[in-house]
Formats: structure tokens, sequence, C-alpha cells
């Protein structure tokens, strides 16, 4: 009792007080969102549906019935990382709300907290892990510089916004764990019990996050590199005996985190890692490094076994390895500027959906929204980092927070999807640059150290504004309402039978699926190309019976459009016929010419009510002209050549003028009434640009 107290009055209460003040603050900003009533992003809609089927059974699902249920399955698998993700969610459900049972309301609001929740525990967990690194003296304000800069740049605060509950948003947090366990661990390189039980409990974590995010391959990338430089730095510092340990903690950890992982996908991590690295290294470049890696190794080969042979001479060869390290770390530096130069489609993705997902975009095209001027920390940090390490013979742990930038900065350049694990690299590059400039300002001048905090001021200001107007800005794309989806979902969520089927795009699967609480055909996970070929050979088909007999092959009810389908008829071409070639006989015909929509407004001009469409003004006259349903006959031309088909909502929501190809697409059929089409739908819905058919399956069966 006496051993608690005292350990109670020996907490730093400063230290206390600023990490709720950080961690209120990292909150605050994120749960600013909590004001909109639905979810960001798409896959958040899958994770709450998916995680509310657990809170409600107590197990995760083996199969997604709500998803591309024309498979074998019934459903679409659900993928080895999901359930620790959802069990875990589901008691922080019961927690939160004191053992509630579920309510939909109650899951939504507390789906917008998690997120927020999370990245705020992450961003003071990112304080511990930086004062470990950097020691007493320069780790507290370090480690305040890493939470605070956690807790405000947009590319981490975008993925941890409330309601963004994804799979990330919680996976670094077992990361960061895992880190500060394995410093523990190999900080002094002595294996005793306490060091053995740090390295074990490094991997338990480790192994954590291979059950909660499928990046947990940064860790064997991040260590593996980080134990290289870690070797040769001990080994010139305290000699043999004391890399043997580190070997050994190191090899405990793993062996605790790799079985873990074998169950989650059986290893195959191991093979996607390698492939990963294997396309990283430009053919014109492999040979320089395979070459420069069989150099490192010979040189260091040599300084380690054949370079000591007196006391004198130890200290002249330590020196030696260390520069040799140093200058390897700064040549990686120079490597990674030289294929970001030379090779900037290095992981271009090939094929439709590649193509057309956003995320496989390269990321660096979005630097200045997700990293903003914070982006010059983790270029410095990269420079200081070797230049540290060489100087302060205690410290090869800052190795791994070299290494993490390494990574993560080159798959944030190419990949937008990989943009946010760069996040927090960027926020232990600030806990070095601190770090580094305590140990600077030791030796200068007052003018100079007024100099150096005020710019350090600026980009403390800098972090606040990033995160801040990043947030202010952002808005869930279901709350546009242009289309008004919202209202949409809850007709079909009420006045459609439960069990029915919808035939969509993936686009809105995941709304759909959790908002409407129907089965979709596809979603956003786009896990099968021929469901998504199928739905859009149905929307680009000018033939009726292909339409009806693709339709009728998914035994689907309704069929669900929204109005800028029109306008992506070219896109759903390079589906249905699985090609990039925009010259393919097959595609030409939908570049014809323009696919125009504008929203339309109504306004008063002298005494009359016109609407307003783009630069259009239309009268009740012409507006009525414009919407007597589908046209066979063009009622424009465009560039004095090429027809058009202009037509007007019936509600005036928009004005469309589309091509001779778009018109006489399925979807052009069905959306403005054509009379064939409609004897086997029929139009239940038609509110804000989106469009509700039921499928007459009797009347489809019975064609001859």
């Amino acid at each position: 009792m006496l051993d608690l107290v005292s350990r109670v009055k020996s907490i730093d209460k400063t230290q206390v007080f600023l990490l709720i003040v950080l961690f209120l603050f990292a909150f605050g900003l994120r749960a600013h969102l909590t004001r909109y009533d639905l979810l960001f992003g798409f896959d958040s809609y899958y994770h709450a549906r998916i995680n509310a089927e657990v809170i409600e059974t107590g197990i995760a699902p083996v199969v997604d019935t709500m998803s591309w249920y024309g498979s074998p399955l019934g459903g679409a698998p659900l993928p080895g990382t999901g359930a620790f993700l959802w069990g875990f969610n589901a008691i922080m459900y019961k927690i939160l709300t004191l053992g509630a049972p579920y309510d939909k309301d109650t899951w939504i609001n507390v789906v917008k907290i998690l997120p927020p929740l999370y990245g705020a525990l992450i961003s003071i967990a990112m304080f511990f892990f930086a004062k470990e690194i950097f020691g007493k003296k320069a780790g507290y304000a370090a480690g305040y510089a890493t939470a605070f800069f956690s807790a405000v740049v947009p590319a981490f605060v975008y993925r941890t916004m409330a309601g963004f509950l994804e799979d990330d948003a919680l996976g670094f947090l077992w990361m960061i764990l895992g880190l500060i366990f394995f410093m523990k661990a190999v900080k002094n390189a002595e294996f005793t019990k306490k060091k053995i039980a740090y390295a074990a409990a490094s991997g338990i974590f480790f192994g954590i996050m291979a059950f909660t995010w499928a990046m947990f391959v940064l860790v064997p990338l991040v260590l593996a590199g980080y134990m290289v430089f870690s070797i040769i730095n001990i080994y010139a510092e305290k000699g043999i005996k004391k890399v043997i340990p580190q070997i050994g903690l190191f090899v405990i950890s793993m062996a605790t985190f790799a079985p873990m992982t074998l169950l989650v996908d059986d290893g195959r991590w191991i093979e996607q890692a390698w492939q990963y690295i294997y396309n990283s290294i430009p053919e014109s470049m492999s040979l320089l490094v395979f070459g420069g890696a069989i150099v490192f190794l010979l040189v260091i080969a040599y300084l380690i076994f054949l370079g000591n042979k007196s006391k004198t001479e130890d200290k002249s060869t330590n020196k030696t390895i260390k520069l040799v390290a140093m200058l390897l770390l700064f040549a990686t530096i120079i490597l990674l500027a030289t294929v970001f130069l030379t090779s900037p489609n290095l992981w271009e993705t090939s094929g439709v959906i590649g193509k057309s997902v956003g995320e496989e975009n390269p990321g660096r095209n979005y630097f200045g929204e997700k990293y903003n001027a914070l982006i010059i920390l983790p270029v410095l940090a990269l420079i200081l980092i070797p230049l540290r390490v060489y100087r302060n013979k205690n410290d090869h742990l800052s190795i791994i927070i070299f290494f993490w930038i390494f990574i993560t900065f080159f798959m944030a350049w190419y990949k937008l999807k990989f943009t946010y694990t760069f996040g927090l690299p960027i926020a232990a590059a600030a806990g070095v640059i601190i770090a580094e400039l305590l140990y600077f300002l030791k030796q200068r001048s007052g003018l100079e150290k007024k100099a150096i905090l005020l710019a350090l001021g600026f980009m403390f200001l800098v972090g606040i504004a990033a995160g801040t107007l990043f947030v202010e800005d952002k808005v869930p794309s279901i709350e546009m309402g242009s289309p008004d989806w919202k209202q949409a979902l809850e007709w079909l969520r009420t006045e459609t039978p439960e069990d029915a089927k919808m035939f969509n795009w993936w686009d809105y699967g995941h709304w759909i699926s959790f908002v409407g609480e129907r089965a979709v055909l596809t979603d956003n996970r786009n896990l099968y190309l021929e469901p998504l070929q199928d739905v859009a050979k149905f929307i680009i088909t000018p033939d009726l019976g292909e339409a009806l007999d693709i339709v009728q092959s998914y035994d689907s009810d309704y069929v669900i459009l929204s109005y800028d389908s029109l306008q992506k008829e070219v896109s759903y071409a390079f589906y249905a016929y699985n090609t990039l070639n925009s010259n393919d006989v097959r595609i030409k015909p939908y570049w014809a010419g323009p696919n125009v929509i504008f929203v339309c407004n109504k306004a008063l001009e002298n005494g009359e009510i016109k609407l307003v469409c783009g630069g259009n003004v239309l009268g009740a006259q012409q507006t009525a002209q414009l919407q007597q349903g589908w046209n066979t006959e063009p009622n424009q031309l465009y560039d004095n050549r090429v027809p058009l088909f202009v037509y007007v909502d019936e509600d005036g929501y928009a004005m469309y003028a589309l091509n001779p190809a778009v018109n006489s697409s399925m979807i052009a059929k069905l959306w403005f009434n054509n009379p064939d089409a409609m004897n086997f739908f029929e139009e239940v819905y038609g509110e804000k640009g989106i469009k509700i058919f039921r499928v007459k399956k009797d009347a489809i069966a019975a064609r001859e």
C-alpha cells in the first residue's frame, strides 16, 4: 500500500496535465465533425455494418450476404484482419453505452466517436515513443512535439476523423505500443528477464496489429533496416558481446510476432512484402542497388572481422565503421531522391479497376493537402538522423525513425492510398528536429536562439493551421445532397422488402447496404471483376435484350441509378470490355460528342419562374418540351456536326445533353422512361438525382 502511495506521489503532474491537454486537443480536432448525421468515406459504412452484426450476435459472419449476392457463396468473403477490429469496437460500444443493446442510431454516434478517440490515444502513445528514443533530457520536449504533430498532421487526422471508422484508424496504436516495448528491450542490448519480457510484449502488440490492419507489413520492414544499422552501431561502440543480445531480443520479438501473422493470412504477407520491394527497384537501377548491397556487406565484414588488431586501431576502426554506416544512410537518401526523379510511374497500376479507383493514383500529387508545409520535417529528419547517430554513441534507436520515414515516404510518393502511413513518421520527424535543436542551442548566442525558436513557433502554427483548416473543409460525401442519397436510402429502407436485392454500381454499394439495409451486387471493395463488368454492360448497352438477360441472371429486384452516371459512360465501357484502350471500336462512340449535365435551380425572371441550368435559362414552354421522355431524334447540334439529345428531369433537378451512343444506352432509356424498357421496369422512386426501378420479373420471364 505504501509502495502504491509513493508511486502516485512520484507521478510527474505537469507531464500528466500536458498529456491530458494534448489528448483533448487531438480528440476535439477530430470530433468536431460529429456534427454531421452520417459517416465519412465509404469503407466506414462497410465496417460499421459488419461491426453491428458482431455487436448483436457476438461473432463475425463468415460470408457477407449483403454484398455480391450473385456469388456461389451467396455473398462476399470477409478479410482475415477484420474479426479483431470488429470485436474490439464491439467492446468499446458496450463500454461507451454502459452495456446497452445494439441500436443503429446509437451505434452511428459511437462510430463517429471511436476514430477521434483512437487518433487521440495514438497521438499520446507517440509521446512515449519519442521519449523512449531521446531520453530524459530531450525526451520530454521531443515527445510533446511528436504528440502535437501527431494530433495535427492532416494525413493522420484524415483517417481518424469523426465517422472515419476503418481498420487503419486503430491499427497504428498497436504498432506504436509494440515499438515502445521493442525499444525498451533493445535500448541497452542486455539479455535480462525484463528485456526478454519487453521483447515478447512488443511481438504480441505487433501481432495484434496484424489482426487489425494489413499494413502490419511495415513492422518487419522498418525493424529489418533498423537492425542492420543498430548492430553496426552497437558493435562499433560496445563490441561483439553487446551485438549478440541485440540479435537475440530481435529474434524473440519476431518469433512472437510471426506465428500470429500466420493465423491472419497463412504468411502470404511475406510474398506480398517481397513483391513490393522487388517492384520498388527500377530495372535501370537494379544492378546499382544490388551491387551496392554486396559492397556494403563486404566492407562491413572486413571492418568487423579483419579490422580489430589493437586498442589504438580499435578506436580508429570503430570510427571508420560508424562513418561508413552514416555514409550508407546518406546513400539511401540519395537513392530515394534518384528513384523519385527517374521513375515517376514506378508503382503505376495496370488494369481497369486500378486506373479508375482514386486511391491508386500517385500520392505525390496530394502532398500539399495531406502534409502542407510539414513535408519539410521528414526531409530534415532524414538528414539529421545519420549525423545524430554518428555523433551520439548511445543513440541507435533514432534509426527506427529513419527507416519508418524512408519506407513510408516511398510508399506515399507512389500511392495515394499509402499517404496515411506517412502521417505519423512526419510527427516522429518533428521529435528528431526538436531534439537536435536543443543540442544545437546549447552553444548558440541569445539572438540565434531567438531566431531558431521563432522558426520553431512558426512550424507549430503551420501544424495547427494544417490540421484545423483541413478538418474544417471536410464534409461527408453522403451529406453533399447532390444527388440526395440520404433521402433515397431512407426510402429504400422503408419502402422495399427487407430481402430485396439491388442491381447497382460499386460507387455507392456500402451506403446502400448499411444505410438502406439492402443487399448489393457490387460495392466499394471491388472484389471481383465479373459483376462489375455485368453492371457496366447493363448500363451502356443499347440492346434491351442483353440488359434484361444480365439483370435476370442475378435475380435482382431493383435497379438503382444516379444522374451523374450519364456522364461516366466511357468509364463503364472500360469496365464492360476490360480494356483501357480509348481507340477500341466498342468504346469510341461514347467519346463522340459531349455528355453534359447541369444541376438546375428555379429563378423568378420578369414575373415568370424559370429553370436555370448552368448558362441555360429555360422558360415553362422550353422546359415542357424537354420533359417529354426519351427521344429518338436529336433536338440540338453540337459544333454544327454532332447531334445531341437534350432533356430536363420531370422534377427540374437537372438538364442533360447526351451524344447518340449515350442516348441509346440502357441507362438513358431507363432514366427518360423509354416505353419498351418500361415494359420490364417500373420507376418507383425519382427524387433529386436518384432513380430506383423495380424489376418486373414476370414480364422478363414471359418475353419470347
